[in-house]
């Protein structure tokens, strides 16, 4: 099924279906008693960003015949100081449940590796919630990554996260 679907680059006008998968997937009660208006704006304003600024972001969208965005995916390519090259930080990987075994997962990433490649990076890196079904399907380490086991994930808020 996945020879109906493609990969592109965002558009603005992809925000509000980026916010739809959001609320679909049910990543944030907050976020989905939010005006969708409310959750779309400042993800178009971060398309906006990557668009200007393609050498440091690039989201990319899985879409359908009708050009409806289906999944999205967000990569940040950043200078690695120890690795004396870039290294990129995949933040984002969002699939609907209604395209589900479609293979869009599959695509957002093989684009993200493509353009990697393309970049001369040293690496490719995301983090994955040992929860989540992608996590418990080996997704990744079926595309080849490997998880690493001496590495702690920390994060430190200046706001409230949405999730």
């Amino acid at each position: 099924m996945s020879n109906m679907l493609k990969i592109r680059k965002a558009k603005s006008k992809d925000a509000d279906a980026m916010a739809e998968i959001l609320r679909e997937i049910g990543w944030s009660e907050k976020r989905n008693s939010m005006p969708l208006e409310h959750v779309s704006k400042p993800i178009k304003e971060l398309i906006d960003r990557s668009i200007s600024d393609s050498d440091g972001h690039t989201i990319y969208v899985a879409v359908d015949e009708n050009d409806n965005a289906l999944g999205f995916t967000n990569v940040h390519w950043v200078p690695f100081v120890m690795l004396g090259s870039y290294e990129g930080y995949v933040s984002d990987v969002f699939v609907s449940p209604s395209a589900s075994g479609m293979g869009a997962g599959t695509m957002l990433i093989e684009a993200v590796m493509e353009e990697g490649k393309q970049r001369d990076v040293y690496r490719l890196m995301l983090t994955n919630g040992k929860e989540k079904p992608s996590y418990k399907r080996g997704f990744y380490k079926k595309m080849g990554w490997t998880e690493r086991p001496k590495v702690a994930n920390f994060v430190y808020y200046y706001k409230e996260p949405w999730s």
